[in-house]
């Protein structure tokens, strides 16, 4: 079949106007497939009632012509796999090639090169794109049809929808609202509101403060500009996670009891602590590390129980020794391996330690006056986080759900969690795609990310923040710092779009965000005992455990399946202030929690397998207007950022 020419194309597309790149995409789709123009205007078509509902305003651009593209050779891919697992139609053979004594440099190039439309061959020609895949020089000459050296693909059928996203596209609970937080504040819309960002952390250096912060114009609004490479580049440097020693663990273990042990002393007002090690009388107050160990072997055991309980002390409070904690007499406690806690208590025979009692530890310090700037303002915030598509393909329907949802209501801030190419994702495990991590993100999420800037107005800020499931980050351990410029611009990632480090911390208008972008609630449940704790809830409780330990990751030793925390990096995993809002994305039940003046947040993943998930809308409003709600006397009366925050988890 002769491959149809641009006259061919516009001919049988009649009314509806191709430009001249997808005119070139349509062309090499044909040759690719060995389709006709008249083949390729029904799969258009398909394709515009299956993605858009049949709706006519849709133009066919490279990008939707690349979305063809991609679901064709997905669903080639798919029969490929059920022919080669013995599925039902694996009598139907594939198109072989022709026997060639030997492959050379030329021939290799032209095949990869007459496979492509001429936009995209030429960007392969590129050094940078050449030394990523691997791409042999060639002569730039496509193959002649009929050629041994090509392989036309021709799927029997054009690729139809997942049978996941057939259900997705027809789910009932689309924008139903699962839980809310505050609802006597109703939802609104501010489409311009001034925005004060910065970040809060005691060293201004640290990674991620110059992508939190960004260029700011005149105004106080960042620029539009993409990510900071400055301060990403040199903290990525220091990013050595492949050479941490042993005796730095330790040195980090030590130096959290220290800090917790003085702050506790001056909470309580006690001149000195005890060494829970040695035999007391009396009851006294001593502060360790809560370690999960078998008192025979030495060996840490799973699960913890109270009576697998040891407290660990610090080399100036007991010369790093363990004891048997024994905590039957204690009325309430919450307690998992590596937490810090004050305790009281005797040790009879200094074989063991009883508790007695466990103290409140010390709270967070406020935020600094300037990051506040004196006041609350209103705005409103859409938190979402990865994977944001459906476990059997890489359309990525719930981010484009999302990306709709953002641009109709126009949020002053957008937090975009990862993982955006997971390394957890069936297809991937399975070797069932045959593109690049970076490629899927650039075609899939770069795409959606652009139309997210373009749709909304320039007084929105939209942020990513990477994972540690994302194989599009380098940095697979915990913390992370913010992507550098570089790998932004190899990721397509327009300008505008800002990268935060993970974990994060910034104030949007005075209220305080903290961002853990890691699975510890999850890890945390599965290693928690507790007797009637003060906090009721279990999942508030395991994200509360975070501001009480004033650690992003207090868990210790993390679990085998968990990815590195560094110990070389522990300041970036210290909370630097109180938070208003905790926002740590778990694979756990998505909650909104509000517990001594903190919003524990949990917004759920975007996707949920086979189905999809939900989001979190975040609305602070004028603290005027929430006095009068609530008749408050005295305008002087204080109104905190939480008495003014609702927030809605909302189905996709």
């Amino acid at each position: 079949m002769a491959v149809p020419n641009e006259t061919d194309l516009h001919k049988e597309f009649g009314n509806i106007k191709l430009e001249a790149d997808a005119v070139l995409e349509g062309m090499s789709i044909c040759q690719t497939f060995d389709l006709s123009a008249s083949d390729l205007f029904i799969r258009w078509q398909t394709f515009v009632i299956n993605r858009h509902g049949g709706d006519a305003g849709i133009k066919p651009t490279r990008e939707r012509m690349l979305e063809v593209r991609s679901l064709m050779q997905l669903e080639l891919e798919r029969k490929s796999s059920q022919r080669r697992n013995g599925a039902p139609g694996s009598a139907t053979k594939l198109p072989r090639l022709k026997e060639r004594s030997h492959y050379d440099k030329s021939s290799v190039g032209a095949l990869l090169q007459g496979m492509v439309s001429g936009s995209q061959r030429e960007s392969m020609k590129t050094p940078q794109s050449a030394n990523r895949v691997g791409l042999l020089k060639g002569d730039g000459a496509s193959a002649p049809r009929g050629s041994p050296m090509f392989l036309p693909m021709t799927p029997s059928a054009f690729a139809e929808p997942s049978p996941s996203a057939v259900r997705y596209s027809k789910r009932k609970n689309m924008g139903y609202t699962e839980e809310t937080l505050n609802p006597s504040l109703p939802s609104f819309k501010l489409p311009d509101i001034r925005r004060h960002l910065c970040i809060i952390e005691q060293d201004r250096s640290s990674m991620g403060s110059e992508a939190a912060s960004g260029d700011k114009s005149d105004d106080g609004a960042p620029r539009n500009k993409g990510t900071t490479s400055a301060g990403s580049q040199s903290a990525a440097k220091r990013m050595r996670y492949m050479f941490e020693k042993t005796a730095t663990r330790t040195e980090t273990v030590n130096k959290r009891i220290e800090r917790m042990a003085i702050d506790v002393k001056t909470k309580y007002s006690i001149e000195t602590l005890a060494n829970p090690t040695y035999p007391h009388q009396n009851t006294v107050t001593a502060v360790g590390r809560i370690l999960n160990v078998n008192s025979e072997d030495g060996q840490a055991v799973t699960p913890m129980s109270s009576g697998s309980l040891y407290l660990e002390t610090s080399r100036r409070l007991g010369n790093g020794r363990r004891i048997p904690l024994d905590v039957h007499s204690a009325p309430s406690f919450a307690l998992f391996p590596g937490q810090i806690v004050a305790v009281e208590g005797k040790n009879l025979k200094g074989t063991e330690f009883s508790a007695l009692n466990f103290l409140q530890l010390p709270r967070l310090p406020c935020s600094p006056a300037e990051c506040r700037d004196g006041a609350v303002e209103p705005f409103s915030a859409m938190v979402a986080c990865g994977p944001y598509t459906l476990a059997d393909n890489f359309d990525y329907e719930p981010l484009f759900d999302l990306v709709n949802k953002a641009i109709e209501e126009s949020p002053c801030a957008i937090f975009l969690l990862g993982p955006f190419v997971s390394e957890s994702h069936p297809m991937l495990k399975d070797g069932q795609t045959n593109m690049l991590p970076e490629e899927i993100f650039r075609t899939k999420i770069s795409t959606q990310l652009t139309r997210l800037r373009e749709g909304l107005p320039s007084t929105s800020s939209v942020f990513l923040v990477p994972s540690t499931d994302d194989l599009c980050c380098p940095y697979v351990s915990f913390p992370q710092p913010p992507l550098n410029h570089s790998l932004a611009m190899h990721l397509g990632v327009p300008e505008g779009v800002l990268s935060l480090s993970n974990p994060a911390q910034l104030s949007v208008n005075g209220v305080n965000f903290a961002i853990s972008n890691i699975d510890v609630l999850f890890h945390l449940v599965k290693e928690e005992v507790s007797r009637l704790p003060a906090l009721s809830s279990c999942l508030p409780r395991l994200a509360w455990h975070l501001i009480e330990q004033h650690h992003f990751y207090p868990l210790s030793p993390p679990p085998v399946e968990c990815a590195g925390i560094l110990a070389s990096h522990d300041s970036r995993l210290r909370v630097q202030a109180m938070p208003d809002i905790l926002i740590t994305p778990s694979r756990l039940k998505q909650f909104a929690h509000l517990h001594e003046n903190t919003i524990l947040l949990n917004p759920g993943y975007s996707s949920r397998g086979l189905s999809g998930g939900t989001f979190a809308k975040i609305y602070v409003h004028p603290p005027d207007d929430v006095r009068s709600k609530t008749m408050m006397l005295s305008d002087t009366e204080s109104v905190s950022p939480t008495d003014c925050t609702s927030v809605e988890i909302v189905r996709i």
